[in-house]
């Protein structure tokens, strides 16, 4: 194993934060390994608010890859101190996962698989850190919407042409609400471990992701 924790400095706002980030970073990963193996991951907060995510706080995270993590900070942010203290290690767990599930060879970036991946990620946050409720965007609309929009996704769940930025970041709320996409893929994944109780986040992190809409 090689997790690399990297704080870039050159935004002074973060100095005062690092201990804290590393402390929380290290516990965190040590929750995660208790599940499930990590290796060779680079993690690297920096000052970037636009990537952030202004109701929890000033935190985001982002994982392009299974080598690395992008934690984005918003160090200005009101309520930074709290987000730091009970959003951070969420965040690191949801993203860690997706490095690990990046290990696993996918045909095809679909639709479906795209909300499967985003679903696993909290249900296996929410069972590496013990918290009681997922993220915010796990449960962004009415009951009535998710008929509605589970219907629409169904038909698109193998198309590789879907657009990510309208099903999960309403890039057209009009059309899609905000956060549809996590929504809907945390409510799949639910739905299968209430069907399976002997099973878990951490052991489905390889599963195909057709396996929760049979």
């Amino acid at each position: 194993m090689n997790i690399n924790i990297h704080i870039l400095s050159a935004s002074k706002d973060i100095i005062a934060y690092s201990e804290d980030l590393k402390l929380i970073t290290e516990a965190t990963i040590a929750l995660v390994e208790k599940l499930l193996p990590i290796k060779d991951v680079d993690i690297v907060f920096y000052d970037n608010p636009r990537a952030t995510i202004d109701e929890i706080g000033g935190i985001g995270g982002f994982s392009p890859n299974a080598k690395l993590i992008f934690i984005s900070l918003n160090p200005k942010h009101l309520n930074f101190k709290k987000a730091i203290k009970e959003e951070l290690a969420f965040t690191l767990a949801h993203e860690l996962h997706h490095t690990i599930r990046w290990q696993k060879q996918v045909e095809d970036d679909t639709l479906l698989e795209a909300m499967i991946f985003e679903g696993l990620a909290d249900h296996f946050a929410i069972e590496a850190t013990g918290r009681n409720k997922p993220s915010l965007w796990s449960y962004a609309l009415t009951p009535e919407q998710k008929k509605i929009f589970l219907i629409k996704a169904s038909k698109e769940w193998v198309k590789q042409t879907y657009d990510n930025n309208l099903w999960f970041f309403g890039s057209n709320p009009d059309v899609i609400p905000r956060w549809t996409g996590y929504t809907l893929g945390y409510d799949l994944v639910a739905a299968y471990l209430k069907a399976n109780p002997g099973t878990s986040a951490s052991k489905l992190t390889f599963a195909d992701s057709s396996l929760f809409i049979k």
